[in-house]
């Protein structure tokens, strides 16, 4: 079978997100399994809670429907493997359509991030109870720590997801996993006065941590409640735009 990469995405990056509790409809349930292959049902299953299964579930379709919409085929028949740190990638012959893609989820919702250049997303629920000032002093910088701290009490939380939800992007997005240093590199932020930050800027402060990739950096609080940050190389391909909207019931038909 031979894959259609869609000429939408090649200079886009396309970044939806869904609660997965408003997916309900069994008829579409039912579909979404079908979907899986014996690797995900098997980790499915092993989820205790049934909150946690359907959250995998839908996260995990709607990657599969994003893939298959840009792909041309159906989203049964996505194949992946996983690369050294077990980062989900695209099998051959999919792979050769130079996509990438990146899933993250948290307390009520799903994000994904398609683009025809190397990505990574992460988002976070701001109701998530965290040990920000100790996390802080234990994984960033003393410039993340003194911004993080000179911010309202009242602030200092959602700041201090910021910084971890840009660092997990960019982490993800390197295929680099938790384990190495977070305060490696540091963020620096346009001052939080001024609402969400509209300059992101990278610093590297442990040579080992150099990036293999230029990076461009995106921050948005998608709901009330969630933030969502997104890496994306600057590389290998001119990203012009950033394509981000809820997936709505009629994106799965």
């Amino acid at each position: 079978m031979s894959y259609i990469r869609s000429h939408t995405i090649d200079s886009t990056v396309l970044v939806r997100y869904i609660d997965p509790n408003t997916v309900k409809d069994a008829r579409l349930i039912e579909r979404m399994m079908s979907w899986l292959d014996k690797t995900e049902i098997a980790r499915l299953a092993r989820f205790v809670y049934e909150e946690h299964r359907h959250a995998f579930l839908v996260s995990h379709a709607l990657t599969r429907k994003m893939l298959a919409n840009s792909l041309d085929c159906s989203p049964q028949d996505i194949r992946f493997e996983l690369t050294g740190r077990n980062k989900p990638v695209l099998a051959a012959p999919l792979s050769e359509t130079g996509l990438h893609f990146n899933l993250s989820h948290t307390q009520g919702l799903a994000v994904v991030a398609l683009a025809a250049t190397p990505l990574g997303v992460d988002t976070e629920w701001l109701g998530r109870k965290t040990l920000g000032p100790e996390l802080a002093m234990r994984y960033f910088t003393q410039m993340e720590q003194a911004d993080i701290l000179s911010q309202p009490e009242s602030q200092q939380h959602n700041r201090f997801l910021t910084y971890w939800t840009l660092k997990e992007a960019f982490l993800k997005a390197q295929s680099w996993g938790i384990v190495d240093s977070l305060n490696g590199f540091e963020f620096e932020l346009s001052p939080a006065n001024q609402g969400l930050p509209n300059r992101i800027r990278l610093r590297i402060r442990d040579a080992n941590l150099t990036p293999t990739h230029p990076w461009r950096f995106h921050h948005w609080q998608v709901t009330p409640e969630h933030l969502v940050s997104l890496a994306v190389s600057a590389r290998l391909s001119p990203v012009t735009k950033i394509d981000l909207d809820p997936w709505s019931p009629n994106d799965w038909s």
